[in-house]
């Protein structure tokens, strides 16, 4: 007798549910996908205990034809392809007719639906893949659709779900993809009751990336619009003042699909180029317009991910309109009236006013400068500027070392040669005006970028060594093997090392641009983390990381006094290196605030 078996139509649906239904998200995606498909303007989520309890999804879409109810919960029953050559050009965002049979495989699901037409819509109740009830019910035109109990029947699943806020935020993720994907659709995310997340629908790109990632990001964020080959691409991406230390600020659509793509994500790296500090990522949402013809979306059951025709021309298309994007734009942080966010402006939440260090430490902190309204309970007199009547004043520390640049260095950013100096701030901000801002720039990431920036082109010809004093460092156990092994690098950056007995090393030499006053023991110290992590693999990047410490090791400090003229020689240099705009770390290195801003914060002008 033979061991293959045929599995009864039950378990080969909870194992084909298993495919599609991860998750409440899944869920929650494929239904969103279907209102989609259904031409719905309006979509309404609503989840219990992030979904494991109930999800409920709303649409004023078309509806569903009560005699294909039934029919819409038997697998592979889809009104999207009719025979094998349609699925070599699948334009709606579902088509394999597993979602709903899925997820009645795994849950306890009730559907209401009315299309245009009928006085009256059906009730269809299903539990298990099991039909329950089919009856004439009221109902508004298109669909309600309830998912209750979630892996009520595989509890073993069930198991595998995460705690209720990580479940959650896949949903909020998952719904803020589709806002942004299709911003001519209304989406409203609720959870035990109280809103999460909401659209208007209005068609405006911007609005929607207020709405998803906030004001900060859609203020500062640059729009795509670039052709080529047949293919365009769209969308908006963020100034790399305002980055990530992962992919979870991109946002990648093809023909309105969300899609999980590597090459779209180095392609928008890519574009970027030299702006992005290390071990940052650029954020953007980049929408490719496609043949459908010259893609395949049927490659895995959750449709997310896709393959191209042609991605060479596809990464083209996305680096090229990134570049294009970014070439001839100020990608200085900007500050904004609307930056004053609704709920500071309400009277109810006015603050006292804070002490000057905790504001200083407030604007060192923050990616950007936020200005609060506060009630004044106090007179301020003082705030520590020092102004050009007193740039003579000598310094009590030796001045950190300026670059004279050659003349074919000159000014990379003619705009930083149109600022005037007015002075500093908390010894720590220089100030500048141009005809029609006030810009606020850290002198610390100011300087790091600077250093940086030089230290990496040198980095790629021959280091220049500054000589020292020869000093002996004792290091931690194993420290001294690992210099040993990576002695290269070292060399490379312009250190000169010898290695003594035990744990110890002498210093007789250091790169260019590390100010001698740096502690010796601190700054290996430092470097010590990044020799030890094993998880930048590149050389290349071990290189830009161990750059990027040092630089801030090496740049002027905060709360440190500056005379005019090294604040102009400052600005100086800064036009003169290719991104001015953020320090290594990703921190904004100038920040603006425009006239009308000024006058919104005085209530001159609503």
């Amino acid at each position: 007798m033979g061991i293959i078996n045929i599995l009864p139509p039950q378990t080969a649906n909870k194992i084909a549910a298993g495919e599609v239904v991860e998750r409440p998200a899944s869920i929650v995606k494929e239904l969103i996908e279907n209102s989609i498909d259904g031409k719905s303007t309006n979509i309404t989520i609503n989840l219990v205990n992030a979904g494991k309890e109930k999800i409920e999804v709303i649409d004023n879409g078309v509806g569903i034809h009560k005699d294909d109810v039934p029919i819409a919960f038997l697998r592979h029953a889809t009104s999207k392809i009719k025979d094998e050559k349609d699925l070599e050009k699948i334009s709606s965002l579902g088509f394999r007719g597993e979602a709903l049979p899925s997820i009645a495989a795994v849950s306890k699901v009730t559907l209401i639906t009315r299309t245009t037409g009928e006085d009256f819509g059906v009730k269809y109740v299903i539990e298990g893949g099991k039909e329950r009830l089919f009856d004439v019910a009221p109902a508004n035109l298109g669909t309600r659709i309830i998912v209750e109990d979630l892996f009520f029947n595989t509890p073993a699943r069930r198991k595998f779900l995460k705690t209720t806020a990580t479940e959650l935020n896949y949903i909020t993720d998952l719904v803020g993809r589709f806002i942004m994907s299709h911003p001519h659709i209304s989406f409203q995310l609720t959870h035990n009751n109280k809103p999460l997340i909401k659209s208007s629908g209005d068609g405006d790109l911007k609005h929607c990336l207020s709405e998803v990632m906030g004001w900060e990001t859609a203020e500062n964020s640059i729009e795509v619009d670039f052709s080529y080959e047949n293919m365009t691409v769209t969308g908006l991406i963020i100034k790399p003042v305002l980055t990530k230390s992962s992919r979870s600020g991109q946002m990648f659509f093809v023909n309105n699909r969300i899609v999980k793509s590597s090459m779209l994500a180095k392609a928008l790296e890519a574009g970027f180029n030299t702006l992005i500090p290390i071990g940052r990522y650029p954020q953007g949402v980049l929408n490719i317009q496609i043949q459908v013809e010259d893609l395949d979306v049927n490659v895995h059951p959750s449709k997310q991910e896709i393959k191209f025709k042609d991605e060479k021309a596809v990464f083209y298309l996305v680096k090229e309109g990134v570049e294009n994007a970014l070439k001839n734009k100020s990608l200085i942080s900007e500050f904004k009236h609307t930056n004053v966010s609704r709920q500071l402006l309400n009277p109810g939440n006015r603050e006292k006013i804070p002490k000057e260090s905790e504001v200083s430490k407030a604007i060192e902190e923050s990616s950007v400068l936020e200005i609060k309204e506060i009630e004044y309970t106090t007179p301020i007199y003082s705030h520590n500027v020092t102004s050009i009547k007193d740039s003579t004043n000598s310094l009590s520390q030796p001045a950190q070392q300026v670059f004279d640049l050659p003349e074919e260095e000159q000014y990379l950013h003619p705009f930083f040669k149109t600022l005037k100096i007015l002075g500093q701030y908390a010894n720590s901000y220089i100030i500048a005006v141009d005809s029609e801002q006030i810009y606020l720039i850290d002198q610390h990431a100011a300087q790091e970028k600077i250093y940086y920036e030089r230290a990496l082109t040198q980095m790629h010809t021959k280091p220049i060594i500054q000589q020292i004093v020869p000093m002996t460092l004792e290091l931690k156990k194993g420290y001294r093997e690992k210099i040993q092994e990576n002695l290269e690098l070292f060399i490379s950056l312009g250190f000169d090392l010898d290695f003594l007995d035990g744990n110890n090393i002498i210093v007789r030499g250091l790169p260019f641009f590390i100010n001698k006053t740096v502690s010796l023991q601190l700054l290996f110290d430092a470097l010590e983390e990044l020799i030890f992590n094993d998880d930048i693999t590149a050389i290349k990047k071990y290189k830009e990381a161990v750059l990027a410490l040092i630089s801030c090791k090496g740049a002027i400090k905060a709360n440190h006094k500056l005379s005019f003229m090294e604040m102009e020689q400052l600005v100086k240099d800064l036009g003169k290196i290719s991104n001015p705009y953020s320090c290594p770390h990703g921190r904004p290195v100038i920040v603006s605030l425009d006239k009308y801003s000024v006058e919104k914060l005085f209530k001159r002008v609503t």
